[in-house]
């Protein structure tokens, strides 16, 4: 798997690698790509174009949502021709469908890439699966471009994950050597000095689910117990012992990949039990949080008529996975069982009214924020209370 920077100049040369999915994952892959070759081409899945990304531009416009801004300003191709010619496919669109939806919002948007497949096309899907999802998208590559994977079209299975890590496990399902993206591969991840490992499908489609399952359901455990005890002093001790507060922001991040396993295995097995049991509890947070709201109204003995709940959530909206937005819409939904007043609000923008105002700070990056600006400007004329959304819900009043 070794290379060197020459020889991938040499050998892309011509060759526009194609990112499928106008999402901010994707969008990094092309900036990494493009540290190395002089073009990549982003396919806005919506419009059905591509979008032809240089340095220059990606210099320019240093996150996918400027770049959405100036799409129609940008040099465009028509989508069959973008995937018709490219030697690499990644495959990151964005996903907003949940549960038995997903595979409807999946499988359409990756039979346009088969329709238009070359032989010796490489394609990496990044969208995480469960145990055994990927025979089912190889079987539909076969049946429906008529090429076998492996020997004719090569395939990759890399699920992006949401947590930064020092390892990056890629499943290969070829039995022959594909040097030209071994090189590209590698130039891709020795940017961020990861360890690369190139597994069979099966070993990184196991390995992932052990990440993802040991990962949250740990979280899950701590938010569970934690929830047996509500009293203030107790929550106190108990994150002085080196339990850091878990924020609803980090708990959301894994649900997406979770409903996926949970998919894949049937409910009556062991770990079908733990990962439901998972997606309950994270689920189940927004109602905890709903419940923490009434617990403070009636201690302050202030009135839900004259309070405003204001949920301040920096949710990326072209991310691949879409939970955040999900649960932030159920969020208010419960909310607004109690409280007439909800709103959600950039902290750039926030300003306070004249009643009683409680602020849900759903990320730790989001309470820093709106604690230094609250500290900045004095709203002597508002009573504010800070509510944490997490393991501990740390509340404050100012």
């Amino acid at each position: 798997m070794e290379t060197n920077d020459e020889s991938i100049t040499t050998t892309t040369q011509n060759k526009d690698i194609v990112i499928y999915g106008l999402s901010t994952e994707g969008y990094e892959i092309a900036k990494r790509i493009l540290q190395h070759q002089s073009r990549v081409v982003i396919i806005d899945e919506n419009s059905r174009l591509g979008i032809l990304l240089t340095p220059k531009i990606v210099k320019e416009y240093p996150n996918i949502a400027f770049l959405m801004e100036e799409e129609l300003l940008l040099n465009l191709e028509p989508f069959d021709k973008s995937i018709s010619g490219a030697p690499i496919i990644f495959f990151v669109p964005r996903i907003r469908k949940t549960n038995y939806d997903v595979k409807n919002d999946i499988i359409p948007k990756f039979k346009e890439i088969i329709s238009n497949l070359k032989k010796n096309t490489s394609i990496v899907f990044n969208i995480p699966l469960g145990i055994g999802g990927n025979t089912e998208i190889i079987t539909l590559i076969e049946h429906l471009s008529g090429f076998t994977v492996g020997t004719d079209i090569f395939y990759y299975y890399n699920p992006l994950d949401k947590i930064e890590s020092a390892e990056t496990i890629i499943g290969s399902y070829q039995q022959i050597s594909d040097t030209y993206f071994s090189s590209t591969i590698n130039l891709i991840y020795k940017i961020d000095k990861q360890k690369l490992k190139i597994l069979s499908i099966s070993s990184a489609e196991l390995l992932y689910t052990i990440n993802i399952v040991n990962r949250y359901s740990n979280m899950t455990s701590i938010n569970e117990i934690t929830k047996i005890n509500r009293i203030k002093e107790i929550r106190s001790e108990i994150s002085q012992n080196n339990i850091e507060p878990i924020y609803f922001d980090e708990i959301v991040n894994g649900l997406f990949d979770l409903r996926i396993l949970s998919l894949s295995l049937t409910n009556s097995s062991a770990l079908g039990y733990i990962i439901n049991g998972t997606i309950r509890s994270i689920e189940g947070f927004a109602k905890s949080l709903v419940e923490e709201i009434r617990i403070q109204l009636k201690l302050r003995e202030i009135k839900a008529s004259r309070t405003k709940v204001t949920i301040l959530w920096t949710i990326d909206n072209n991310e691949m996975r879409g939970d955040k937005t999900i649960m932030l819409e159920s969020l208010k939904l419960k909310l607004r069982d109690y409280i007439a007043e909800v709103d959600t609000q950039t902290i750039e923008n926030y300003l306070p009214n004249t009643v009683t105002n409680i602020i849900i700070a759903c990320s730790s990056e989001d309470y820093k924020k709106i604690i230094s600006k609250i500290d900045k400007n004095h709203y002597h004329n508002s009573k504010i209370i800070v509510v944490s959304a997490n393991t501990f819900f740390n509340t404050v009043e100012i």
